[in-house]
Formats: C-alpha cells, sequence, structure tokens
C-alpha cells in the first residue's frame, strides 16, 4: 500500500508541469493556470484534492505574493514546485486569475 500511495505521489508532483514554457497557445491566465497549476491546484484553484494547497484568494496573498510562489526558490519542505523559466507577463496573468477565483 505504501508503495502505491509513493507511485501516485511522484506521478501527481510530475504532472506540475514546471519547465516546459513553449506553449504560445496558451495566452490567457485560466488556460496557463489549467496548464501548470491544475494538477494540484484544481481546475476551480480550491486545491480539494491534497489538503492544504488552495490557489483561490481566499488564500489572501496579493498578486506579487502569489507571483513570488511561483517563480522563488521554496524552503525545505514547501511542496509548491518553481517555474523558473517563467516570464514575468505569464506569472502575472495566472497571478491575476488566480486572484479572480
Amino acid at each position: 500500500m505504501r508503495r502505491i500511495a509513493l507511485v501516485m505521489f511522484t506521478a501527481l508532483i510530475s504532472g506540475c508541469d514546471r519547465d516546459i514554457h513553449d506553449h504560445p497557445h496558451l495566452v490567457t491566465g485560466q488556460q496557463l493556470f489549467e496548464h501548470h497549476c491544475s494538477s494540484c491546484h484544481q481546475s476551480t484553484g480550491q486545491g480539494r484534492f491534497l489538503k492544504g494547497i488552495p490557489a483561490n484568494r481566499s488564500t489572501g496573498l496579493t498578486k506579487e505574493q502569489i507571483i513570488d510562489k511561483m517563480v522563488s526558490p521554496k524552503e525545505a519542505g514547501d511542496k509548491m514546485p518553481n517555474f523558473p523559466n517563467m516570464d514575468n507577463e505569464e506569472s502575472g496573468k495566472i497571478a491575476d486569475y488566480v486572484k479572480s477565483l
């Protein structure tokens, strides 16, 4: 059972697409969120699949804090991956979309 849980967790984490940024067809914040974030945060931003990972405005984060969470290196124990190759326009669109949820 532990092995199955580990395999599922690995598959879930690998589903968080953080390094591929060759996607010119994704232009809106919603499209970018669906591509990069929804595998962990769900399409609603509620993050109910795994406890503790809401992405919606109920987190109380500012737009700048949301962007920082996406692009900055993480502290030990932080489960959210960072997206170092994400440009300012893309991260801004995602943050705006998250704030609109």
